[in-house]
């Protein structure tokens, strides 16, 4: 009853929201006039160079490619293409000639977008946590990753969806009750469902979740969310969060302790949601467990950055994660990321279990040219193997 009530309350919001996009979105489409930052009209912004060759390894499916990623900006809208042509008839999974990277509408009060998604959290991560839809197929961009995500401020009060191509639903209300406290509440669906590596059956999931945010002296934030994931198990999170930016250095961390009941996954929806989801029914298999979650972020300037998240509770493996970038020089820079959602220690470092890793190295040859290597190496559960992706680019830009 509880959760049919919330699911009435939601359906309600979600009506209204749609009402007023409707009735603002007719008013903002009048290219006559675009209001710039200063008042004045906002001219056309393009990139029309953003060109490049290359050839994209998958497994044993090479194809070259030549793209063009083009950007458009008019005033609050926006556009992001990848045209890739394909040079010979080979063409790897997930490859397409035309994607929609997104296409969007954003003037502070109203956010809609279409394309793919990136590290999506809702509240403090307990039920939807970093979630992406960038993750099918291979390095490239396609339009199977394509979502909607959609935001209106009433200042009060902020409306949050997302509808995947996947049969992902979510839906996100946050109250800001006072300067000293915030309160949302998010419900979320797979209709679709997933099927976890190993399991015979799909999986189909909805979870609900409430969170409090209270600002504390010192830049630190406390908060304190639960969750549960409808008909397996519920779980309970608090801590604290702090960031600092001193001009040069920027500097951020958090520390969550959880407690969860069997059948609940922290995090559920999270980065590897669509590929590597966690299998409930083993889940369902443990004790009620508690533990914590600490991560970590660093970067100096624009030439070095790093962040590094750690995940533990008893009867269970940890999870690892990192993120690194470096510009060597003026002409040489590199990022590297890693996941490892079975982690032991660094002996157990196993792309078997589900691990990520990949990188880019960009080198510039001079201010139209940039030499870019791409590396991806993950398990793909399709075909139960190991999978490396490469792909090298000249990008020329204009």
């Amino acid at each position: 009853m509880g959760f049919g009530i919330l699911s009435l309350k939601f359906f309600l919001i979600f009506s209204l929201v749609a009402l007023s996009l409707g009735v603002r979105s007719a008013q903002a489409f009048d290219f006559s006039y675009i209001p710039g930052p200063g008042g004045g009209t906002q001219q056309l912004q393009s990139q029309l160079g953003g060109m490049s060759i290359g050839y994209l390894k998958v497994g044993s499916e090479v194809v070259g490619n030549l793209a063009w990623h083009p950007e458009f900006k008019l005033g609050y809208f926006g556009l992001g293409l990848d045209v890739n042509m394909p040079m010979g008839e080979q063409r790897p999974f997930g490859y397409e000639n035309v994607v929609l990277r997104y296409v969007e509408y954003d003037d502070g009060q109203i956010g809609l977008r279409y394309g793919i998604l990136y590290n999506v959290t809702w509240g403090h991560g307990l039920l939807l946590d970093n979630y992406s839809t960038a993750n099918f197929g291979p390095l490239l961009a396609n339009n199977t990753q394509q979502a909607f995500q959609g935001y209106v401020d009433f200042d009060q009060y902020v409306v949050r969806s997302i509808v995947t191509r996947t049969g992902v639903y979510a839906l996100r209300l946050e109250e800001r009750v006072n300067p000293s406290l915030t309160l949302g509440q998010t419900v979320i669906t797979d209709i679709d469902g997933v099927t976890p590596v190993g399991a015979t059956t799909i999986q189909k999931v909805t979870g609900i979740g409430v969170d409090v945010t209270v600002p504390l002296p010192l830049n630190f934030v406390g908060f304190a969310e639960v969750a549960r994931l409808v008909d397996h198990g519920d779980g309970f999170g608090t801590g604290v969060k702090w960031s600092a930016d001193l001009s040069v250095f920027k500097s951020s961390f958090l520390v969550a302790y959880r407690l969860m009941n069997r059948g609940f996954a922290p995090g559920y929806f999270g980065v590897d949601y669509e590929i590597n989801p966690v299998n409930l029914a083993s889940a369902e298999a443990t004790n009620d467990k508690n533990g914590y979650l600490a991560q970590y972020g660093l970067s100096f300037l624009d030439l070095a950055s790093f962040s590094i998240g750690y995940e533990k509770y008893n009867e269970t493996e940890a999870t690892l994660s990192g993120k690194v970038f470096a510009k060597l020089s003026e002409q040489v820079s590199v990022t590297g990321y890693y996941e490892q959602p079975n982690f032991v220690d660094f002996r157990s470092l196993n792309l078997q279990d589900g691990a990520v890793v990949g990188g880019v190295v960009y080198y510039k040859v001079n201010p139209y040219t940039t030499l870019v290597t791409h590396y991806k190496k993950a398990y793909n559960p399709t075909t139960g193997l190991v999978e490396e992706s490469q792909y090298y680019e000249v990008k020329l830009s204009f």
